[in-house]
């Protein structure tokens, strides 16, 4: 998306995947650790990304796809 390929079918995929694998309760489960620690003593997890990075990347999908529609549509 940030390449403005917006109907390219990998960022169809990604989409796809966001809206099939979000709970019940809004957010996506995320079994592994996001961040690195010091392996085999503590691994660290960052709450917030199962939560702001997937609605974010939906988000901006949808604008940019809003933007391509109002762009053709002023153009006729």
């Amino acid at each position: 998306m940030a390449a403005r390929l917006v109907e390219h079918p990998v960022v169809a995929r990604g989409i796809e995947y966001l809206m099939r694998t979000q709970q019940e309760h809004g957010l996506w489960d995320e079994t592994r650790f996001t961040a690195t620690g010091f392996p085999r003593v503590f691994y660290l997890r960052y709450h917030g990304y199962r939560k702001f990075f997937p609605l974010w990347a939906l988000a901006r999908y949808r604008n940019l796809t809003r933007e391509s529609l109002t762009r053709v549509t002023a153009a006729m």
